[in-house]
């Protein structure tokens, strides 16, 4: 370059512990080369304080994670348009819905190049109800205006990316690619010893406690189970989610109560607990890009049982490193669960399988230069 200014990147995520949790190995990238700006909603100072050690500079907006109000909406695009212009970033890239929709159109600067990350279709495709399906049109038509206009959509699995070109919400020229997944630090999810074969099978589950992530699915399937008179526990992981789907907290108290599952509340760092744990068990029918938690737990030498859905089939080789089921389904669920507890060597075999695949496709340093060439930043 001509000069010796960094260009600038501007990094938004839809909720602010995303930026160190998912997204801080790629700021870590990014500051070596620009001046970086991060912004999610209403960033605390625990955050604010991470990101800035990490040499990036934090932008709180004020989007709601979840739900369109129009006023609240607009009011906060508005006021992030003019946080945007003062900043004058080069390249901005936002992950997540809101950020996509509302802060990629907030960026529509001449000379910003502005890319959108697809993280999963989320709730907002959801066409259940006549209510689903209104939120779903108004979710698309969003999609479609901003996206018409953006340098490049990433997906992180490959039916997304025909589901948007299905539904006309991708112009015939903008520039699209699937890059696998989020990453994982190698170093970071590593274990303190090696896996012991398993007295008693541990199954882990870790996500919202929503519905649709399957605990319905498990908690059927562990009855089953536990019918047969099988020594085993499923630990359930996650915060208690208020939207439409969760499980309400009264729920969690009464199925760990029962025995049926043991309820282990919510942290910040999940690597003791999958140390701890046999088996990771993700039974979702969520519209999910690639669950992080999975490469997680494939990088922490665990076996996987998991869905035969967009975002989960592509963690699992089946029979090398655990099992993909049908969606909604306790009989299968539960007959993969029991392959574990019957054959307890398949955890140990299995689990290193699944951290030799983590280290081939989702390496976090891999993802971060397979995104850097999709946006053309290599030579920046």
């Amino acid at each position: 370059m001509q000069n010796s200014r960094k260009p600038k990147f501007l990094l938004i995520g839809g909720f602010a512990s995303s930026l160190i949790n998912f997204r801080g190995p790629l700021l870590k990238r990014l500051v070596q080369d620009f001046e970086v700006f991060a912004a999610a909603p209403y960033i605390d100072d625990d955050i604010r304080e991470k990101v800035e050690a990490i040499g990036a500079n934090c932008i709180s907006t004020e989007f709601e994670r979840t739900g369109l109000n129009p006023a609240k909406d607009l009011k906060a695009l508005l006021k992030f348009r003019k946080q945007i212009k003062e900043i004058a970033p080069d390249y901005v890239l936002a992950y997540t819905i809101k950020p996509v929709v509302f802060g990629l159109k907030a960026a529509k600067f001449k000379g910003v190049k502005r890319y959108a990350l697809i993280t999963g279709k989320g709730s907002g495709f959801d066409e259940t109800n006549l209510k689903s399906k209104a939120i779903a049109k108004v979710v698309k038509g969003l999609y479609r205006d901003t996206l018409k206009s953006v340098d490049g959509v990433i997906f992180q699995n490959a039916d997304d990316q025909a589901f948007f070109e299905q539904n006309g919400l991708l112009t015939n020229t903008v520039q699209r690619g699937v890059i696998e997944g989020t990453g994982v630090d190698m170093i970071h999810y590593c274990l303190k010893s090696e896996p012991a074969l398993p007295e008693k099978v541990k199954f882990l589950f870790i996500a919202r406690l929503i519905k649709e992530k399957g605990i319905p699915e498990l908690v059927e399937a562990a009855k089953l189970i536990r019918k047969k008179g099988y020594d085993f526990e499923v630990q359930l992981l996650g915060w208690v989610d208020p939207n439409p789907g969760g499980i309400s907290q009264k729920e969690v108290d009464e199925l760990h109560s029962s025995g049926l599952v043991n309820y282990l509340g919510t942290t910040d760092d999940v690597r003791p607990y999958i140390e701890a744990a046999d088996v990771f068990v993700l039974p979702t029918y969520y519209n999910e890009g690639l669950p992080r938690t999975i490469q997680e737990a494939m990088a922490m030498k665990k076996p996987i049982i998991t869905t035969d859905h967009p975002g989960c089939r592509e963690t699992v080789e089946e029979g090398r490193n655990g099992f993909l089921i049908p969606t909604r389904d306790a009989q299968s669920l539960a007959n993969a669960m029991e392959r574990f507890i019957k054959e307890p060597e398949q955890v140990l075999i299995m689990g290193q399988q699944s951290h030799e695949m983590a280290k081939e496709k989702f390496d976090v340093n891999k993802i971060n230069e397979r995104l850097f060439k999709f946006m053309q930043l290599s030579d920046v």
